[in-house]
């Protein structure tokens, strides 16, 4: 959020002195550009966020407007620049799309520093990973490190955990980091027509197959293949996937010829694939193709100190640009307490709510509205993964008294923190929402608990 960012500025109006040192002290680094040439210096791909200033001398029209917002994309983050008093052509730019108006009067300064903050949480909705636990800054610099090769990758964990997101970074850790990046739900493939949507089909190779398609085998032609639920693949499907990682290159359905593809392979599953090899039900050889480098990714539940971080990315991701949302000391209690069975993606979920439900900018513990167990603690304890990443451990039936500890010790860890981040108990107090003689209760309780307190210097002044 302290970068500078790249502004991209449309040089048919050229920047002046004052303006260069408003735009620069607002967090941006210019760099003139022919709104012509977009193509040609590199920043006219859709898929990457950028941030262009087009002046109104370039475009004031709507029917301009509306194709400078077509041909930068959804992605780009669009400024028009007008005169002080163009208020037709602000009006005209909201309504085609246009991300932003700025004026070149005395109120600029104000305006650009209110761009600045809303493009950065525009960056951040789109850019955006979180590595903050112990466990996934390991499992960031296993990621990073196997990416930087070209091995096959495998992810195994709970649905949920984001294993779309590390199979993307390690495409973008990757030398195909400029090539295409092809996600495929292989749960989703329909049977008939799996094959063609694979490897693609030769005109009239089938009913209503009137031209030729490419499958998406040739679309990742140079870049990498994320092969999600990859154990849902039938066996049939598996031994034709199998020939064409080996022989590196693709038979189209209906076609003669094969044609060659230079294609990583990343893949994910939620099933343990070493007991589908021994069930019948995935073939061997295609697991020691596609595990070249097999990765555990563990479940929320192990991962706690990514919860808030990544509870306070979805406020920003999800709730208004304008004043994003926070979260109150309850409600983060109350999210460290909760087993997260569905993982990063639940927690999205019980955040998305909760910005509904909320009337101020404060999320408390009343708008957090958890999803019932699918399956019963009692009947079936949920599987997790240990500490190591490795072996499934089972979470025991809590008690209410294992409960009570529990929030207990998130409180207390809560309370922990925020006496180490001010100087005094009063501003402690302030920071968590109660008053000081409740957190003098709470301290005492701690340390009859026997929980070490943050440093006096730090925290207690």
């Amino acid at each position: 959020m302290s970068e500078a960012l790249d502004l991209f500025w449309d040089n048919a109006e050229s920047i002046d002195p004052n303006t260069m040192a408003v735009v620069t002290a607002a967090g941006f680094r210019p760099r003139p550009i022919l709104l012509a040439n977009v193509a040609e210096v590199g920043v006219s791909d859709k898929n990457q966020p950028l941030i262009i200033c087009v002046s109104s001398r370039s475009a004031r029209t709507e029917t301009q407007l509306k194709a400078i917002r077509a041909r930068l994309g959804v992605s780009a983050y669009i400024v028009l620049r007008v005169a002080e008093n163009d208020v037709q052509t602000a009006v005209i730019a909201i309504k085609c799309g246009i991300d932003e108006v700025v004026t070149e009067g005395r109120a600029a300064a104000l305006q650009w520093q209110s761009v600045a903050k809303s493009a950065r949480i525009r960056l951040l909705k789109r850019d955006s990973f979180v590595f903050v636990d112990l466990n996934s800054q390991r499992l960031l610099a296993l990621v990073e490190r196997v990416g930087a090769s070209e091995v096959n990758l495998l992810l195994q964990g709970p649905t949920g955990v984001g294993k779309e997101v590390l199979a993307r970074l390690a495409h973008d850790f990757s030398p195909r980091r400029n090539g295409p990046f092809i996600p495929v739900n292989c749960a989703a493939l329909p049977e008939t027509l799996a094959e063609s949507l694979l490897f693609g089909h030769a005109k009239g190779s089938f009913t209503g197959a009137s031209q030729k398609t490419d499958g998406v085998f040739s679309q990742a032609d140079g870049g990498t293949l994320f092969l999600d639920e990859i154990g849902e693949l039938p066996l049939s499907l598996q031994a034709k996937l199998l020939r064409v990682i080996q022989e590196k290159e693709v038979v189209p359905v209906g076609a003669s010829e094969a044609r060659k593809v230079d294609v990583r392979i990343v893949s994910a599953t939620n099933r343990d694939l070493r007991t589908a090899v021994r069930d019948r039900s995935f073939r061997e050889d295609l697991y020691f193709r596609v595990s070249t480098f097999n990765v555990a990714v563990p479940g929320l539940s192990v991962r706690k100190d990514d919860i808030l971080p990544l509870a306070n990315f979805f406020v920003l991701k999800h709730g208004h640009e304008s004043e994003p949302a926070q979260i109150s000391p309850n409600a983060a209690a109350r999210l460290l307490s909760h087993t997260w069975p569905g993982n990063v993606r639940e927690l999205e979920n019980v955040i998305q709510r909760a910005l509904v439900l909320i009337t101020t900018n404060m999320i408390d513990e009343s708008h957090l509205l958890f999803d019932e167990p699918l399956v019963p603690v009692e009947a079936a304890p949920e599987p997790i993964l240990s500490d190591a990443g490795s072996a499934p451990v089972t979470a025991s039936n809590s008690t209410n008294d294992g409960l009570k500890d529990s929030l207990d010790a998130n409180e207390f860890r809560i309370i922990a923190d925020t006496l180490s981040q001010y100087r005094t108990r009063q501003e402690a107090a302030a920071a968590l929402g109660i008053s000081e003689r409740t957190l003098r209760y709470k301290i005492a309780k701690m340390r009859e608990r026997g929980v070490q307190m943050p440093n006096r210097r730090a925290a207690l002044g």
